[in-house]
């Protein structure tokens, strides 16, 4: 295949300069500053006037979080927004999201490269959709985008009372020339029920709901809706193709799929061949012998007779594919029962609940919605409550956070980072699945200094974490500190400790919120 060049953004902008302003979606936040980069070396969009009004407004936006405006990649943006230029995704911190939205829906930007993102929640319409790929990453491999993902981003394009209609493009890639052509609006994917059976969810229905109604919950909710909707086509499609091969063998003449019959005789002689080529003598040898204890019959229609065969072969194929997906979708029926006693029986076997009877554990746990047992076993082994604040913070960071493949970060030796660590271990053993279990010391060293004064610049630099990631750990690790606090009500010390690293943590860039 003839791999091309590809487009220059530049060129693309001007090619399409007369239905601006544009959003031109990208799925990397890398590649969203880099795009912009490159558009900046060659295009301003904005005259001088333009200049002057988005002037006051960046500057308005500085004077009002002087510690969120600062760094050289904020003096990139900066100069990026006075050409009409910008890029927002997720690694930047709300305040500067919200600029940039705020100037975008001012018409003060032409060109905004974005993540996906851009195109959940608020309207911000656009003359054209531009798409860098129609191909992404999806946590485990490149996959091309969902129908419904393409159209929530393609229908930013169209601004009601400007366009008649709106633009989208695609650059395609040339190695992947399947990329474009095949979306269709017609063709949304269904939506998928996933219920997920949480020890929450466990512990909620077992405290507020009657066994009838835990019946209900588990047998009546949308996915199971869908699995025996599922299971009920499948099984009109299983006695279907029962019903077909009963028919085609019913049809077949009596020596059929014996020696006697012509087509049965002339496969064997081929299977005879193939087995003097292998050598396989006693195979030949049992083969003949089986062909010889058979007189061969005269058939009156032996195509009739080789296309029945054919088409019972294809039959059967057919309906054990059926056959092998009915039982699984039956299996899946079941699960959603199976997934509910395996969380229950974890929760008795480390002494949350015994039947409908709540221990400290799980009163404790109900109040809880991420990662139930690993913060309950934190908190009810004394590490929380005895380890330094800071410590405790540090520990705390790291609750359901999976560190992505490339983030990097300074590392502390910290006790109680050493002893949660341990703790995960004991409860993996213990047959806590990893699923509730997922903790990591990675944020570790990051919130400890947070916690002790570091300012936000500092930790930057002590990672490789974007602002709006490190806000999100720390956003996340406020809430669950919230919820901590609301569960240990019977525990005034350690409702006090966990308020306590809330408010240290909840302060100058960690609390801008819009």
């Amino acid at each position: 295949m003839l791999e091309l060049p590809e487009l220059p953004c530049g060129e693309i902008i001007e090619l399409i300069q007369d239905k601006l302003p544009a959003l031109f979606f990208v799925f990397s936040r890398g590649r969203t500053e880099m795009l912009a980069q490159e558009l900046g070396r060659e295009w301003d969009f904005l005259d001088a006037k333009e200049k002057r009004i988005l002037g006051r407004q960046v500057r308005a936006a500085e004077a009002e979080h002087p510690g969120t405006f600062s760094g050289s990649g904020w003096r990139n943006l900066r100069r990026l927004l006075y050409q009409g230029i910008a890029y927002h995704h997720a690694g930047l911190l709300p305040p500067v999201k919200y600029l940039v939205e705020k100037l975008y829906s001012q018409r003060l930007l032409w060109v905004v490269f974005c993540t996906e993102t851009f195109a959940a929640g608020v309207n911000f319409p656009a003359a054209s959709a531009i798409f860098d790929s129609t191909r992404k990453w999806d946590g485990r491999d490149f996959r091309i985008l969902q129908n419904r993902e393409f159209f929530q981003m393609a229908g930013r394009a169209g601004r009601r009372g400007f366009d008649r209609v709106g633009h989208a493009f695609i650059r395609v890639d040339s190695r992947f020339p399947e990329q474009t052509g095949f979306f269709n609006e017609k063709e949304i994917e269904p939506v998928s029920g996933r219920l997920v059976i949480s020890p929450n969810t466990v512990l909620s229905l077992l405290r507020y709901k009657t066994d009838g109604e835990i019946d209900r919950f588990l047998n009546e909710n949308f996915k199971m809706y869908q699995i025996k909707r599922r299971k009920k086509h499948l099984e009109q499609e299983v006695k279907k193709y029962e019903e077909r091969i009963a028919s085609i063998e019913a049809s077949l003449c009596p020596e059929s799929r014996t020696f006697a019959c012509p087509v049965e005789r002339i496969k064997a002689r081929r299977h005879l061949k193939r087995l003097r080529w292998r050598g396989k003598k006693k195979e030949r040898e049992l083969l003949q012998k089986q062909l010889a204890s058979f007189a061969p019959k005269k058939c009156p229609d032996n195509e009739r007779c080789r296309a029945a065969l054919e088409l019972l072969k294809h039959t059967r194929n057919r309906f054990q594919l059926l056959t092998n997906e009915y039982n699984e979708v039956s299996a899946q029926a079941d699960s959603i029962f199976t997934e509910f006693q395996e969380v229950r029986d974890i929760l008795e076997k480390l002494g949350y609940v015994k039947g409908r009877e709540f221990y400290p554990r799980g009163i404790f746990a109900l109040e809880l919605h991420v990662q139930e047992i690993l913060v309950t076993e934190l908190a009810f082994s004394g590490l929380i409550e005895d380890a330094d604040p800071a410590e405790a913070a540090a520990v705390l960071a790291g609750v359901e956070l999976i560190p992505g493949r490339h983030s990097r970060a300074v590392r502390m030796e910290l006790p109680a980072l050493h002893e949660a660590g341990l703790l995960r271990r004991n409860l993996r053993k213990m047959g806590v699945p990893d699923r509730f279990c997922i903790w990591s010391d990675f944020p570790g060293p990051l919130a400890y200094a947070w916690y002790n004064g570091a300012s936000f610049s500092e930790l930057l630099e002590m990672s490789s974490l974007q602002p709006g990631d490190l806000f999100s750990i720390f956003r996340r690790e406020i809430d669950l500190l919230r919820q901590i606090e609301r569960a240990a009500s019977g525990n005034p010390a350690l409702a006090q400790k966990a308020r306590l690293i809330r408010e240290r943590l909840d302060r100058d860039e960690v609390a801008l919120t819009f």
